[in-house]
């Protein structure tokens, strides 16, 4: 009954949003992707829906779920969330936050006097983040972001520089989807023994967010393709 009610809640949320810019899944659908990695020449697949959704203050809160599919039944796969607000006609997307962290570190952890121990050693502030919406012209620089994480004496910075490529029309095996294009590049550093670049492209769809991304690790020399393959209804 509560999984039907969630659905039904969904898609009449997509209806009633349909006019708007969202760059998000509204319908309760599932949407399959699959990863290619240079490094080792794997490739996966994982599973993305909404979680839940919060309305409150002119903002509609979302949260994805991210569950990669085990290659074998030896190998188990995992889960992680992101969070997306959709306000005043913009898609905001959250890669890094206050909270990001801790709530991953949540989901992988089964031992609870261990977790809150942990927990008391890490600390963060800002967030990286991107917005979407129809109003962005080709050329146009993304808002800067920066996100900082602590675990006790160490600390990490990664920050987010941009812009976006105006609109492009991209065919993968789930379909044709016009897209919202656009490149940027992060940076993490901590202290004078670590820093990491990763050049990111990516392709957003409205009514179901992240169509296609393409990273790449300069210090690796990596590259890493997700693509959607595949949108299916709920059970």
């Amino acid at each position: 009954m509560k999984k039907a009610l969630f659905i039904f809640l969904s898609a009449a949320l997509g209806n009633i949003l349909a006019a708007n810019a969202q760059y998000y899944n509204t319908t309760g659908k599932h949407l399959y992707y699959e990863t290619h990695n240079s490094r080792n020449n794997i490739t996966r697949q994982s599973l993305s829906f909404v979680k839940q959704t919060e309305a409150g203050n002119d903002t509609l809160h979302i949260t994805l779920a991210d569950s990669v599919i085990p290659l074998n039944e030896e190998k188990k796969g995992f889960m992680s969330r992101q969070k997306i607000a959709y306000t005043q006609d913009n898609t905001i997307v959250y890669m890094m936050d206050e909270t990001s962290m801790s709530d991953d570190m949540k989901i992988i952890m089964d031992n609870k006097e261990k977790e809150e121990e942990v927990m008391k050693k890490l600390s963060s502030e800002g967030c990286i983040y991107i917005v979407l919406h129809n109003r962005v012209r080709k050329g146009e620089k993304m808002k800067k972001s920066k996100y900082t994480f602590k675990a006790g004496p160490i600390k990490m910075t990664t920050t987010l520089n941009g812009e976006y490529q105006g609109f492009e029309r991209l065919k993968t095996p789930a379909g044709e989807f016009d897209c919202i294009k656009l490149t940027y590049t992060m940076k993490a550093n901590m202290l004078l023994f670590f820093s990491e670049t990763v050049n990111i492209t990516e392709w957003y769809a409205q009514g179901i967010g992240l169509v296609k991304s393409e990273e790449y690790e300069n210090k690796e020399k990596t590259k890493t393709v997700k693509t959607l393959i595949d949108i299916k209804e709920p059970l």
